[in-house]
């Protein structure tokens, strides 16, 4: 059995074909997040502290904040260094319509999740054992739309982006409610 040369293998991002960005969308998107970042540090350092710095309710606004500043930063600084090495400022490649296409389906599922949050609010209190839980539109429909976004984006089989996404909604719904004691959207 023959070894393969590792000395090959490189990282190229989650669609090998993509490539990077342009070098002006790039800095638009450092913009919008480095505003995004300011905004939230802002109104995270501005909320009441009840106790030590340790229970501030803007702590984990704050770290998350400052970290996606760091990371629009970088962006913006290897958008400037592309440019600098000759990257064209706009890409003028040819544009892929299935691409383009998909895009505006996956605008189109987050704003029908949005919508569905609203419009199918309900909540459902049971008991597991003797830990009550609380069932709202947050779960089902998060599960479906998570599931129709992987879908379409990974388009492996529907059982598998099925199970991820009830996985992941159930193991967020948890953490949020009985962890952080953080009711989810989709209730009253």
């Amino acid at each position: 059995m023959s070894q393969a040369d590792n000395s090959e293998v490189v990282f190229e991002g989650e669609d090998g074909n993509a490539g990077y960005a342009s070098p002006a969308l790039d800095l638009i998107a450092t913009t919008f997040l480095l505003t995004l970042s300011v905004l939230v540090l802002v109104a995270s350092w501005r909320l009441p502290v009840p106790g030590g710095w340790t229970t501030a309710p803007g702590l984990l606004p704050f770290i998350t904040a400052a970290s996606l500043a760091i990371m629009a930063c970088l962006l913006g600084t290897s958008a400037i260094v592309r440019r600098r090495e000759g990257a064209p400022l706009w890409d003028k490649g040819e544009r892929n319509s299935s691409e383009e296409a998909r895009a505006i389906v996956l605008v189109a599922a987050v704003a029908v999740y949005i919508g569905g949050l609203q419009v199918l609010a309900f909540q459902y209190y049971f008991k597991i054992g003797t830990i009550p839980m609380v069932l709202s539109a947050f779960e089902p429909v998060t599960i479906i739309a998570l599931s129709a976004i992987i879908h379409i984006f990974w388009r492996g089989p529907l059982w598998i982006t099925a199970l991820v996404s009830c996985g992941w909604t159930l193991t967020l719904s948890l953490v949020f409610q009985k962890l952080f004691s953080i009711p989810l959207p989709g209730g009253f």
